[in-house]
């Protein structure tokens, strides 16, 4: 089996060196520190490199944490969350000040592809003839408020912390211009005690798939736990209206609920809108006083979203759009049993990229619905996949999973065994040449009982793609997501989901390891 490298990559615009570059030892790069750690929340603004240039953020916010060492010395983990070093910069606490001199490494790692390292360290950045050049030596300082929060002073637009590559000091596209630390860290929401959980409401995701979520009521106060698929332990709070056979239940923005990922996720809404083609797009938050709003229909039992242009999101940031989740359509629905024989797989597609890539991508759509169109319980369904006619077993070495797997979880989404962001559509790779038939089968084990949609199988060797795209198929555009369904502007290092957008308007998904 053909294995990919897993390095650390970062796309960046070709620019000449500096006259006389600097060399900045990565001997010392920090990767572990002792003493009194505290938890805190970093929050970023400033610029990322991204396909099409330099991108501005705002407000990114992401946990992290500070060690206080001996001799005032104070270690800071991964000031950028977009650069995974999984190394600190050390500095000095000197009364209310933390002083952290700079330039200081942050990354090594020789890659035997390519024959050289790639290294990286963390430097204070000026803007001269429109780029950012790092200083020979600087001083970054925080200052430290009353709470103990900390704020970077001296950064601006022209004048940015930011990361350079050790190899010819040029700046890699990733920078701040403003950088506060919280040590103090919200509570998420949580139900009250005496409250009784209702179970089994579904968010509905288009007509095939849809989650389970919890729901529980006080009074005028209610609340929703596994709103976001992604946090299925988490709580949202919302407050209700009643009117004769319908109700209004309103959920506020803002609300904390939860981490994932080292990342804070709030409830935000958001304004859409839609082209002639139906593509849906993300425009800019409703005001922070916008309440999104249910529509609870006693009778069908159902909550259906009030204003289909507005979306509840699940947000890594309170200043912008960076998402774990969204709910597109979102509709709660009760439903008392999830008996049935779940729908066939459809949409199977095999391209063979053995040749260049080492490895090959079967595609399926898995609908969770029974063949009677309720939701399936996520939790029992599960799918098989046969290679000639045989069950293929996914081998714990070759897949990069704890055990050997013939049947595979329908949520399962690890390395190269991969489940869509929010949709039924699953890849899996095979690392071997000599495949005749792919077929897939849904297996659902539910309430004692097994059922099993039939197997759909098609002919690799009679597909006109078999030995890659189409001619006539062009790229218009592609979007990376991390495994955390975040678009990200440059992957870096780990797995990542690529959405190609194609000429004639579909849609491919593949996983890329960097």
């Amino acid at each position: 089996m053909k294995k990919i490298l897993l390095t650390l990559g970062i796309v960046f615009m070709a620019l000449p060196a500096m006259s006389s570059p600097r060399s900045v030892s990565m001997e010392n790069i920090i990767t572990s520190a002792e003493g009194e750690k505290v938890d805190v929340t970093m929050t970023t603004s400033g610029l990322t490199m991204s396909g099409i240039g330099l991108v501005e953020y705002n407000d990114k916010m992401y946990a992290s944490h500070l060690v206080y060492g001996d001799n005032d010395e104070v270690y800071i983990y991964e000031i950028f969350s977009g650069l995974p070093t999984k190394s600190y910069v050390k500095g000095v606490k000197d009364g209310d000040k933390i002083l952290i001199d700079l330039p200081q490494p942050i990354f090594y790692e020789f890659d035997p592809d390519l024959g050289f390292p790639e290294a990286y360290y963390m430097s204070i950045l000026t803007m001269r003839d429109d780029w950012y050049w790092p200083e020979e030596k600087s001083t970054l300082t925080l200052s430290i408020d009353a709470a103990g929060n900390m704020k970077a002073e001296g950064l601006s637009r022209d004048v940015i912390l930011g990361v350079a590559d050790n190899d010819d000091d040029t700046w890699i596209g990733l920078g701040a211009w403003d950088l506060t630390i919280s040590t103090t860290r919200e509570d998420p929401v949580t139900l009250p005690d005496g409250y009784e959980v209702t179970e089994n409401f579904w968010t509905s995701v288009g007509n095939e798939y849809g989650w389970q979520v919890n729901f529980a009521q006080g009074g005028e106060e209610v609340y929703f736990q596994g709103l976001s698929e992604r946090l299925p332990e988490a709580w949202v709070k919302g407050t209700v209206d009643y009117d004769d056979t319908t109700a209004t239940v309103t959920i506020a923005q803002d609300q904390y609920v939860g981490e994932y990922m080292g990342y804070p996720i709030f409830t935000k809404c958001v304004r859409t809108s839609v082209d002639d083609k139906g593509n849906v797009f993300l425009e800019d938050f409703m005001p922070s006083d916008y309440a999104f709003k249910l529509v609870w229909d006693f009778e069908e039992e159902t909550m259906t979203a009030e204003d289909r242009n507005v979306l509840l999101v699940f947000n890594v940031s309170k200043g912008e759009i960076s998402l774990l989740n969204d709910l597109m359509d979102m509709k709660l629905i009760r439903q008392d049993s999830f008996e049935g024989t779940p729908e066939a797989p459809y949409a199977l597609k095999f391209e063979d990229a053995m040749q260049e890539e080492g490895f090959s991508l079967f595609t399926f759509t898995l609908p969770a619905v029974s063949t009677e169109g309720d939701y399936l319980s996520l939790g029992d369904l599960g799918y098989v996949v046969y290679v000639d006619g045989e069950p293929w077993t996914f081998d714990a070495e070759d897949y990069e999973i704890e055990e050997s797997l013939e049947e595979i979880p329908w949520t399962f989404d690890k390395y190269w065994i991969c489940k869509g962001y929010q949709s039924p559509v699953h890849t899996v790779a095979f690392f071997v040449e000599g495949i005749t038939t792919l077929g897939v089968q849904t297996v659902y084990r539910y309430g004692g009982i097994e059922t099993r949609s039939e197997i759909v199988t098609i002919n690799v060797d009679e597909l006109e793609y078999v030995e890659g795209l189409d001619a006539g198929d062009q790229v218009d555009k592609v979007t990376y997501y991390d495994l955390s369904g975040r678009e990200i502007s440059s992957p870096v290092n780990g797995i990542f989901l690529k959405v190609s957008r194609m000429s004639d308007g579909s849609i491919r998904t593949s996983k890329e390891a960097r």
